[in-house]
């Protein structure tokens, strides 16, 4: 008799833990009616920035290629001019990627506009200084912007005419993080502006990159672990006419407490950016590069790191304090913290009670 009491009351501990343990985990912050998180609401903003020194040297350039049916219609009709000159000579088309050389500071800004029960109005601007479309004419500042449409039913962003682009860069859903071989960019789309190439999935979701090393971008330090996606595709062909291929490669780091992007690596077939028109692009920030050799001359590499493509510059978004330790208390970690006492607590009981 004594034994089965015992074995209740273990089962009302084990309950009774689990229901704490639902009550308790941060996810409870989002919503219920869609898988944004809490930080998603009207009037956010998360900017981004691929800065330049003040006298930069001769090859610190970026190179911005893009796709002329993709531009907004504001932007293709200056790049055009610009890129064709007064010779006549040159003429663009929308068969082949038109580069855009870039010797200024680059912004990538996502705004929150409206939110709905199932949509949001996301606008998209990627501003560059400085910019070369031919060896003719210089463009000052060259505004590339769009206003997308996110479902928050399955965090996927849509044309009006219902065609699937594919999921958020700048944020990820910590509850459904991206799996390998879902599809960065929908096929769809890619049919839609002649994008010919193979699938642009996702290849690697890791928790390892930068272990142990603080992370610098121009807003802030971040601390691991961090969040790593890569996506590639074999071949993307950029050139209609000659049939010319590239691989493409996307490289993105996000906060493991928000789920917010921190930087970039190589962001060739990056959603926001391809509906832009840019594709096949890999910015440097040479400001932080600059910092980046200083620190691996010093030999302190090993336990820090400068954010080299586009990188965190400002926002509005709260993120989580820290404790005296320096280690974040909320989002992913006190998830993964829980589940494992909650494991061990049933391991545990379920030992103990085997014993009897």
């Amino acid at each position: 008799m004594q034994q089965k009491l015992e074995g209740e009351d273990l089962k009302k501990y084990l309950t009774f833990f689990i229901v704490f343990f639902l009550v308790s985990t941060p996810f409870t912050q989002l919503s219920q009616a869609s898988r944004v998180p809490y930080w998603f609401k009207e009037g956010t903003y998360i900017k981004y920035a691929v800065k330049m020194p003040e006298h930069p040297g001769k090859h610190e350039v970026n190179v911005f290629p893009v796709w002329p049916p993709l531009l907004p219609k504001d932007a293709y009709a200056k790049i055009k001019e610009a890129y064709e000159g007064t010779s006549g000579l040159v003429k663009m088309d929308n068969n082949s990627i038109v580069p855009l050389l870039v010797r200024g500071d680059s912004y990538l800004t996502f705004e929150i506009l409206d939110v709905t029960n199932k949509t949001a109005l996301v606008k998209v601007t990627l501003e560059m200084n400085n910019v070369s479309a031919s060896p003719e004419e210089i463009l000052p500042r060259l505004i590339l912007s769009k206003i997308l449409i996110l479902n928050l039913s399955d965090t996927t962003y849509y044309e009006e005419d219902g065609t699937p682009i594919g999921s958020p860069m700048f944020f990820i859903d910590l509850t459904n993080p991206p799996m390998k071989g879902e599809h960065l960019l929908s096929q769809a789309f890619m049919k839609k502006y002649h994008l010919r190439g193979d699938n642009i999935v996702v290849t690697n979701v890791s928790f390892a990159w930068m272990e142990d090393k603080t992370l610098h971008t121009h807003y802030r330090d971040f601390l691991p672990p961090y969040i790593y996606i890569e996506g590639r595709s074999k071949y993307l062909v950029y050139d209609l006419n000659t049939g010319s291929r590239v691989e493409t490669i996307t490289q993105m780091i996000y906060d493991i407490d928000t789920g917010i992007l921190i930087t970039t690596l190589f962001c060739d077939a990056a959603p926001e950016l391809v509906s832009l028109g840019v594709i096949d692009s890999s910015p440097l920030d040479r400001v932080n590069s600059r910092k980046l050799e200083r620190l691996i001359e010093k030999g302190k590499d090993d336990r820090e790191w400068w954010a080299q493509g586009f990188n965190l510059y400002d926002t509005n978004v709260k993120f989580p304090e820290t404790s005296s330790s320096k280690t974040p208390s909320t989002g992913m970690r006190h998830f993964f913290a829980t589940s494992l006492a909650l494991l061990v607590l049933t391991a545990f009981l379920n030992w103990r009670w085997r014993r009897r």
